[in-house]
């Protein structure tokens, strides 16, 4: 490529790609959670943006929401999992909100994700360990980097609590096929070689 045409691939992809700082994340929640409130619905924070309330150095170019329900605005698009997107606009920015409500085989692990909800600085954001969860759940490879993030990070989830958050949900046959691929992260999270043998003390979870 010459010159020119680099520059003009940086500034496309610097508009398609531009980043959300905190402030302008921090200020779409509280115009999203104030929404919420007055429709009477139940939200919180999953995704980029509550990866960086946990700590997470990556940056978020929208902000990502499970729901009980829509929103009554606009969508731009529809999610194939089940919501909408959205479009809000921020002071001078327009920011992109996932607005996820799920019809599908995983619905019910994102409503209990959304009943578990805390609170943090009055924002509400699905809990570590149903975080990691719905990042298996989602299986994509940037979503296996956030959860080791996650479990490497002292103190911050209780592993023996996401097995029971499955179980609570979809019993023993739902832990067995979670079980290889999070046992595989707790090994990587752990610094340990992954050579097809399970970690004997995850064993017990």
């Amino acid at each position: 490529m010459t010159d020119e045409e680099l520059n003009k691939l940086v500034r496309r992809n610097r508009r398609k790609n531009s980043m959300i700082d905190e402030k302008t994340g921090l200020q779409a929640a509280q115009v999203l959670s104030a929404m919420a409130k007055d429709a009477g619905i139940e939200w919180a924070l999953i995704g980029g943006f509550a990866m960086y309330l946990y700590g997470s150095p990556r940056f978020t170019r929208d902000v990502d929401v499970i729901a009980s329900r829509s929103l009554s605005l606009p969508a731009i698009g529809r999610l194939k999992q089940g919501g909408q997107r959205y479009e809000i606009k921020v002071g001078n920015q327009t920011v992109s909100v996932d607005w996820i409500t799920r019809n599908d085989y995983a619905v019910k692990f994102f409503q209990s994700a959304l009943a578990e909800a805390i609170e943090l600085d009055g924002i509400p954001i699905i809990t570590p360990e149903w975080l990691v969860i719905l990042k298996h759940i989602a299986g994509r490879f940037k979503d296996q980097e956030d959860a080791v993030f996650l479990l490497r990070q002292k103190g911050l989830v209780n592993r023996r609590r996401i097995k029971e958050n499955i179980m609570q949900v979809g019993g023993r046959e739902s832990w067995v096929g979670f079980s290889a691929g999070l046992y595989r992260w707790f090994d990587i999270a752990d610094g340990k070689t992954t050579d097809g043998d399970e970690n004997e003390s995850y064993r017990t979870l």
